[in-house]
This record gives C-alpha cells, sequence and structure tokens, in this order.
C-alpha cells in the first residue's frame, strides 16, 4: 500500500509543506497555533506516516484495550439501549481478545493506554475536543461527525422509514425513538422525517396511539398502549461488523478506505 508523503498531509490539513516539515520536526513551533500543530498531527497518526525521527515517539507495542465512551444517561430508557449496545460490543470484541473499558466521561482528555477510542452516541463537540487530545484513533459510533478524518457508523434513518412504509403505508405511522445526544444526527434524521419524536425521559405518554415505527427494542417491551409498534433492530450483527470493519481500518490506519458507513 503506497504511503502517504509530507504533500499528502500538507492537502488534507491545508497547510503548506513547509509548515507539516517544520512542526514534525519541531522547528520553530511558535510560529503555528496549536489547532495547526494538532490537525497535521492527527493526520500523520490516522495515515500511519513514519519519519524516521517519529518512529521513536509513535511505535509502541500493542496494549489491547479499547475505550467505549457513552453519554450519562438520564433514562431508563437510555440505559437499557446502553447496555444492548455494550453487551453486543463486548461480545464482539472478546472474539478479538480485546478487553474493554466502558466510561460515561473520562477523567484526562488525553488517554495513552487504548487502541482506539469507540464514542458511542457522543456529540460532536465532545469527540472533537477529545480528537485534539488523543492521537490513538476515535471511532463514532451512532453519532454523525463532520469531519471526513474519522471513522463513523450509524443507522440508515433512509432504510428504518422505508421500512416503516412497507409495513405500515407511507406516512401512516409516527417515527419515535429513545433520544440521541449527537445534535447533528438528530437533525438528519428530522430532515427524513420533520415529525420525528426522541424520548429524553420515560414518559410513554408522548407516544402517540396508532402505529409507531422505532430501532429500539426496549421501547417495544415497554408496550404502551394503544400502540401497534414495529421495530427496526437498533443493534444488529451488520453494526458490529462494520464496527470491527472501521476498528482494523483505523488501527492499521488504512488509506483511502470509506470512513462514514451508514448501516441498514
Amino acid at each position: 500500500m503506497e504511503k502517504i508523503t509530507i504533500k499528502g498531509i500538507a492537502r488534507l490539513a491545508g497547510v503548506s509543506i513547509a509548515t507539516v516539515s517544520y512542526i514534525i520536526n519541531g522547528v520553530h513551533e511558535e510560529r503555528y497555533s496549536k489547532a495547526t500543530k494538532q490537525k497535521v498531527m492527527q493526520i500523520i497518526n490516522l495515515y500511519n506516516f513514519r519519519p524516521s525521527n517519529l518512529a521513536r515517539a509513535f511505535v509502541s507495542n500493542k496494549s489491547y484495550n479499547v475505550i467505549i465512551l457513552t453519554g450519562k444517561h438520564s433514562s431508563v430508557l437510555q440505559k437499557s439501549e446502553s447496555y444492548d449496545l455494550i453487551d453486543a460490543l463486548s461480545k464482539t470484541f472478546e472474539r478479538y481478545e480485546y478487553k474493554l473499558s466502558f466510561r460515561t466521561y473520562l477523567k484526562d482528555a488525553r488517554v495513552d493506554t487504548a487502541e482506539v477510542i469507540i464514542c458511542a452516541g457522543v456529540e460532536e463537540e465532545k469527540f472533537l475536543r477529545l480528537a485534539k487530545e488523543n492521537f490513538v484513533p476515535l471511532l463514532s459510533l451512532d453519532g454523525k461527525i463532520n469531519d471526513e478524518l474519522f471513522f463513523q457508523v450509524y443507522q440508515d434513518f433512509s432504510h428504518v422509514l422505508s421500512e416503516g412504509d412497507k409495513v405500515f403505508g407511507k406516512g401512516n405511522y409516527s417515527l419515535v425513538l429513545v433520544d440521541l445526544y449527537n445534535e447533528q444526527l438528530k437533525a438528519e434524521i428530522r430532515k427524513l422525517c420533520a415529525d420525528a419524536i426522541f424520548l429524553s425521559d420515560d414518559d410513554l405518554s408522548r407516544i402517540p396511539k396508532g402505529n409507531v415505527l422505532t430501532v429500539n427494542e426496549s421501547l417495544a417491551m415497554m408496550k404502551p398502549d394503544g400502540c401497534n409498534i414495529h421495530v427496526v433492530p437498533f443493534i444488529t450483527q451488520a453494526r458490529m461488523d462494520a464496527v470491527i470493519d472501521c476498528f482494523k481500518k483505523a488501527t492499521e490506519r488504512e488509506q483511502g478506505a470509506k470512513h462514514t458507513v451508514l448501516v441498514k
């Protein structure tokens, strides 16, 4: 596989070749903002760029540690969905002999003890803040990040709605979802379905009577009165396969890989 060059790094970072060279070699560091240096170093890490004078700083043995970072849950429904996701991720990564650590926060923004940080449903601002402080790959799961440098996996809600159309008929149902932390993904869903309802608490009275489409098994288990619920599963083998595929590409710094994966 062809390695990325300093010219390629400069193009991706939107800076000059000289700037990349100076930052790599620690020359004239005072000329460049912290944001510029972080952007260049993030690209160097993601593309596994290894000039000899950086080899010692970057090369290390695998830790086989993965951090799963989730939001702080405010409802029983959110906790239930998070538990099911964590259970699926645990079983998936155990097959590859990785050790998982689950956090709802990171006490220190800088993490040097993990191969990858998987941010499950984390808001974009928090994700990008972590990216600036860490040179290990970050993967966004169920959250939309407006930066093509990062791998992200989330549900294809156009497919979810097409499944609802098949079951209930177009427009003959309500889309109801357990609330998401990532506002960018919520905005994308609302573009597809302006009347989508996001449950931020456990008040089932907000669920309209009649046909209900959801991706959350926990809602179906609650069996709200007067609701005919159809679930397009949120946690599937296809989702776990996509996470593992992106995880491998991120840790191997694979170039040219598709970074955004929508799971049907």
